[in-house]
C-alpha cells in the first residue's frame, strides 16, 4: 500500500469550499510608466492594446500622472530642491534626504531602523526621530497622505503621490 493512498487519523480533512465563478468586486492594477520619449510612448501603447485584447469586460481608465501636467512634487537632487505645483519647499536636510529616498524606492515599505541606516547613515538615534521627520515633511508638504504609515512595519511613499526626481 503506498503513503499517498493512507491519511493519517489525527489529521481532519479539509472541506474545499466552493469558489465563485464571477466576481462582483472590481479589481484596479496601477502601472507607472517613467521616463519620456519614444520608448514610454511605446510601452504605453502596448497597454492599451492588452487592455484592448482583453475585450469588453475590463473598463481602462488611463490617467497621465500630474507631473506631467505640471503639478505635483519634484524633487531635483543635482540642485537639492523640491518644488510642489511651482513653488520652491523649504525642506531641511534630512526632510529632502528622506523624501528623496522614499520617492527613489515607490511601493517599498521600510522600517524606522533602515530609514535610520539608509537616510541618517547611522542607527545609533532613537527610532522616534523619523517620525518627527516624517510629521514634519508632511506639514511642510502640506499633505498627510504623500507618506504612507505601515502600521507595525514603518512608512512608504504613498502610491498616489506624484513625486517626480529629476535625474541628470
Amino acid at each position: 500500500m503506498s503513503a499517498l493512498a493512507v491519511a493519517h487519523p489525527a489529521v481532519p480533512r479539509r472541506r474545499l469550499h466552493p469558489v465563485p465563478d464571477v466576481y462582483e468586486s472590481p479589481v484596479t492594477l496601477t502601472i507607472s510608466v517613467s521616463g519620456e520619449g519614444a520608448g514610454r510612448d511605446r510601452v504605453v501603447a502596448a497597454l492599451r492594446d492588452l487592455m484592448r485584447a482583453a475585450g469588453p469586460a475590463v473598463e481602462v481608465n488611463l490617467t497621465e500622472p500630474a507631473a506631467a501636467t505640471g503639478d505635483g512634487l519634484r524633487l531635483d537632487p543635482g540642485a537639492r530642491t523640491a518644488v510642489r505645483d511651482g513653488r520652491p519647499l523649504d525642506l531641511s536636510r534630512l526632510e529632502y534626504d528622506l523624501l528623496l529616498f522614499l520617492a527613489r524606492h515607490p511601493r517599498q515599505v521600510f522600517s524606522r531602523s533602515q530609514l535610520l541606516a539608509q537616510v541618517w547613515g547611522h542607527t545609533h538615534t532613537t527610532n522616534r526621530t523619523v517620525d518627527v521627520h516624517i510629521s514634519r515633511l508632511r506639514t511642510k508638504l502640506a499633505d498627510p497622505e504623500v507618506v504612507t504609515t505601515v502600521y507595525g512595519l514603518g512608512y512608504r511613499l504613498s502610491d498616489d503621490a506624484c513625486v517626480t526626481v529629476a535625474e541628470r
